[in-house]
């Protein structure tokens, strides 16, 4: 689950069309043969004005007032589709708008050849302003606008050496609500702060039992599914190795919009539950839906600022059967501990189904653990004195310890993190746990070995 967050620039690209005439421009300078230049014209398509001859349920936005700027593209060229993100000025003269010069629409002839291959992707134009507004996009291929152009992105052409081509980029006018309907999604188009999201989720069958859950994600930007869709119909990598498993789905998600708080709901999902032979068979007709904030999308975030854990689903499950995680303490008799009595003067205890451990018995102290939750380890000192401390070092599977129920392990300052694996895993883990008794004479270490059990089954 090890995914970025940061600011990104999006860049969409180009949709083209090879126009065989010329244009003077005597301002230019000759194109040297080791390279083709591209100017791109953005063209508001003439069927715009046909739509009530189009038989499609859906009709193209109205269109803005807004004089074109400049125009965000993106396009791969050669045969190692070498990727280029631009954005460029936007000029206009008695025959319409085109792009600005720009060196990085200089593409590189190779060696030997006189052609280059180039294709372009996406094509949206902004009005004047920080960032300003899109006014148009050009459609891409299976989106509902397709149908209003007489050529959808993407588009591959070969330009010449030593040649300036002039392209045509069929556009329609633009509808943020519709975004979408273009073939792009919202966070594809703006400059915005984005970070990383992923879901997980479990399934319990009618009879309880709990199982790694196929699913079908909708996520909208909004409170309900009437909101802006920025991912549809997204679905785990499942498969089988040593147990059935199901990956993360981690998406990138704006920022909240102007006006909307950081602890105000602005991401609503829709998660369906899909059938999984082998695993459990056929799936009721199961869903889960839910809200996020901004601030509980960055409290999935790691220490370390970048990396995320997932939102953790739970669908058909009643709150008696939903996972939570495991809490152990060490309860240690500071005054009286030493190598030969560990058994009666370190207390194990749990939040679960275990009462506080009984003296004489703690390498026998089993604490019950929920696949795919987290297991934490803190000490304390018996008579409660706070001028002694108990540090745990360490927790670490025995080599021969049986079934292999953590994923990971992590220390938190004085705090143990263990990772409980997603997959149901039998049987005891027997681990060492080794803490030190810190005050002011001196620190002593100390080991004991207690046990780990998953619970729930297969």
């Amino acid at each position: 689950m090890r995914t970025l967050k940061s600011h990104f620039l999006y860049l969409p690209v180009i949709m083209i069309f090879f126009l065989s005439c010329s244009r003077d421009e005597p301002e230019d300078p000759v194109v040297p043969q080791q390279v083709a230049v591209l100017s791109l014209q953005p063209v508001l398509n003439s069927m715009m004005n046909e739509s009530a001859n189009k038989q499609g349920e859906t009709d193209p936005p109205e269109c803005s007032d807004a004089v074109p700027a400049y125009a965000q593209l993106s396009l791969t060229y050669g045969e190692s589709e070498i990727p280029i993100d631009v954005t460029v000025d936007i000029l206009g003269n008695e025959n319409g708008f085109f792009t600005a010069y720009d060196d990085e629409l200089e593409i590189p002839i190779p060696s030997g050849s006189s052609t280059v291959s180039v294709t372009i992707t996406d094509f949206v134009v902004w009005s004047e302003g920080s960032p300003g507004e899109i006014i148009w996009a050009a459609p891409k291929t299976g989106s509902v606008f397709a149908e209003f152009v007489s050529m959808a992105l993407p588009i591959s052409k070969n330009l010449q050496a030593g040649s300036k081509t002039y392209l045509e980029v069929p556009v329609i006018c633009f509808d943020e609500r519709q975004v979408n309907l273009y073939g792009y999604l919202l966070i594809d188009l703006n400059t915005i702060e984005v970070s990383s999201l992923c879901f997980f989720a479990n399934y319990c069958a009618d009879d309880g039992r709990h199982y790694t859950a196929n699913y079908s994600l909708d996520l909208y930007l909004g409170t309900s599914n009437a909101g802006t869709p920025l991912y549809i119909d997204q679905t785990p990598t499942i498969g089988l190795g040593e147990h059935y498993y199901a990956n993360p789905i981690c998406l990138a998600v704006p920022a909240p919009g102007e006006g909307i708080g950081s602890d105000e709901a602005y991401l609503y999902y829709e998660v369906s539950i899909k059938d999984w032979e082998g695993n459990y068979g056929t799936a009721g007709d199961y869903e889960e839906s839910g809200t996020l904030s901004w601030n509980e999308v960055q409290a999935l975030l790691n220490n370390d600022g970048t990396t995320a854990e997932y939102e953790h689903l739970f669908i058909n499950c009643g709150e008696e059967d939903t996972p939570r995680d495991t809490n152990i303490l060490l309860t240690v008799d500071t005054q009286n501990i030493n190598e030969d009595n560990l058994d009666t003067t370190v207390i194990f205890s749990d939040d679960r189904t275990n009462p506080t451990g009984k003296p004489g018995d703690a390498e026998n102290f089993t604490s019950l653990v929920d696949r795919g939750m987290k297991v934490y380890w803190r000490g304390q000192t018996k008579d409660g004195n706070s001028t002694v401390v108990i540090d745990i070092l360490e927790v670490e599977r025995k080599p021969d310890g049986g079934s292999n129920i953590l994923e990971s392990i992590s220390k938190e300052d004085r705090l143990i993190v263990g990772q409980v694996r997603n997959e149901y895993v039998s049987g005891l883990e027997s681990y060492h746990i080794t803490f030190r008794v810190i005050n002011a004479e001196n620190t002593r270490t100390f080991t004991i070995d207690p046990k780990l059990k998953m619970s729930g089954s297969n």
